[in-house]
């Protein structure tokens, strides 16, 4: 699919009846296994990216260009839709333009923006940007988009930073109502308590559980349309790679490792060597790569 079909899906996708999926790839690879796999939507995210490709903590240090670069690449390798995490959008209403642009440029589907300022994953005390100047910041990225299927999706932090149900509301509701095509929220509590929560928000709702204790199914009883699983793909690498090392330090014996080790043909079935071997004989790039010597007695 190119990148308007892409982007067609996933609204299709989020109009749906049942909860769907969004897997966090961190790196290429990642991405088309999941793909492979048969799930529908990627997602890439600030997390996965600073501590995989610069090993830095997810509070504030990954810019733009490290998410894009990220984004781009995979939204070149895979037919599936990406929602990228665009953090506050790095810019104010008036110069967030530029980011839209960035991402739809690279062939992404949706980006979200959140109205956290400072806080995240720290002892310090949150900081959320005011609900009328994250408002107007949507306005502007709705405006910015050439595609109007580029979604443009809302989170606040309301709930998770500061456990104020009636906040989070409050405030998904007024950013659906400047434009967002979603409202995006970290749930703490039960699912019973998501469905509560659900039915008070008037538009398409995302979410992520904090721990990850719900199924798809659970997610979509309680009314959720989109639910992101941003860790399972790296946190799975990150203990993999932690047990192969710490035993391979241990016994210095690789032979003890085979039930990590992963099949090369399984794994060059993901890189496009087929693509090559085809227009290699297409091209005929053998004969043009022969030594002159070898090529003396022709013609």
């Amino acid at each position: 699919m190119d990148m308007y079909e892409k982007r067609i899906r996933l609204r299709e996708l989020l109009e749906a009846p049942e909860c769907v999926p969004l897997m966090g790839a961190y790196d290429v690879l990642s991405a088309r296994v999941i793909e492979r796999t048969g799930f529908p939507v990627l997602h890439t995210g600030s997390l996965v990216t600073g501590a995989s490709a610069l090993g830095l903590p997810d509070v504030g240090l990954v810019q733009v260009s490290d998410l894009l670069g990220l984004a781009e690449r995979i939204a070149k390798e895979t037919d599936l839709p990406i929602v990228c995490d665009a953090d506050s959008g790095w810019r104010h209403a008036g110069a967030i333009w530029r980011t839209v642009h960035e991402f739809e440029s690279a062939g992404v589907s949706a980006i979200h923006i959140e109205d956290q300022i400072f806080g995240k994953r720290t002892d310090r005390d949150p900081l959320l940007t005011p609900a009328e100047v994250m408002c107007e910041r949507i306005r502007a990225c709705c405006d910015a988009r050439k595609d109007p299927n580029f979604l443009i999706i809302a989170r606040t932090d309301a709930l998770y930073l500061r456990d104020d149900q009636e906040d989070a509301v409050a405030r998904a509701n007024a950013y659906l109502e400047a434009g967002a095509d979603a409202a995006f929220v970290v749930f703490k509590g039960s699912i019973r308590g998501l469905a509560e929560f659900r039915s008070r928000i008037k538009g398409r709702l995302i979410v992520i559980s904090v721990d990850f204790q719900d199924s798809i199914d659970d997610e979509t009883a309680a009314g959720a349309d989109m639910s992101v699983y941003w860790p399972l793909t790296i946190y799975a690498a990150f203990k993999a790679v932690q047990e192969v090392c710490a035993r391979f330090h241990e016994t210095r014996d690789a032979s003890k490792l085979r039930e990590f080790t992963f099949d090369e043909g399984a794994l060059n079935a993901l890189m496009p060597y087929g693509r090559f071997n085809a227009n290699a004989e297409t091209y005929r790039v053998r004969e043009a790569l022969a030594p002159q010597s070898d090529r003396a007695g022709e013609g």
